[in-house]
């Protein structure tokens, strides 16, 4: 099962350790995905938040998958 964090440091950490950071974005929000070596953690963002986000672990070559 997936486990939603609220905040964005948290997120961060399990981000940091991600084999894989999948993007999905929806009209009102954005859902950021960090995909761990034995679970998922996902957090729900504005656009403009999840977009730095995005651009900080791509510029840190993290794999990026937006869909």
């Amino acid at each position: 099962m997936p486990k939603e964090v609220f905040l964005v440091e948290l997120w961060r950490k399990y981000a940091d350790a991600a084999e894989e950071i999948r993007v999905k974005r929806y009209p009102d929000y954005v859902k950021l995905k960090a995909r761990l070596k034995h679970h998922l953690c996902t957090i729900r963002l504005p656009t403009d938040i999840a977009d730095q986000l995005v651009r900080e672990y791509r510029s840190k070559n993290k794999n990026v998958n937006e869909y």
